[in-house]
């Protein structure tokens, strides 16, 4: 399972990270020896808010096997990480092509007038593209 952490400090390395997921291992391992908890990837999101030109950090951590991932959101949502309370959950890979906003031909009048304006912040740039790209144009 991937969990992803919102909103670290922007000087936070990965090693940190590690350092603060590990020790709930120990407190989620139900007795099977044989099972091997661990954190197999850390990654860290930067993205860069253009109109304020303020910076966000978030985290990606695979962690192996899915009940300790789940303990582990469970313990950590809400902790204070270097002085910052942070916000877990499940990361959820989400597709484009299943959002209705997609095609509005098909979506229904209802659909479209239940938002007035787009929630989306805008412009982004996001950081784990090998060539940054504008998010979503400024309108």
């Amino acid at each position: 399972m991937i969990i992803f952490l919102r909103n670290i400090p922007t000087d936070t390395m990965k090693y940190e990270i590690a350092n603060f997921i590990e020790p709930v291992f120990d407190d989620c391992f139900l007795g099977h020896s044989a099972d091997k908890l661990t954190i197999q990837d850390i990654e860290i999101l930067s993205i860069k808010d253009l109109d304020s030109n303020s910076l966000e950090k978030h985290a990606l951590i695979r962690v192996f096997p899915l009940d300790v991932a789940r303990r582990v959101i469970k313990r950590i949502d809400g902790a204070l990480f270097k002085n910052t309370p942070i916000m877990a959950r499940e990361y959820i890979n989400r597709s484009s092509s299943n959002d209705p906003r997609n095609s509005l031909e098909k979506a229904s009048a209802e659909l479209l007038d239940r938002r007035h304006a787009d929630r989306r912040r805008k412009p982004l740039l996001n950081s784990w593209q090998k060539n940054p790209i504008l998010v979503h144009a400024v309108e």
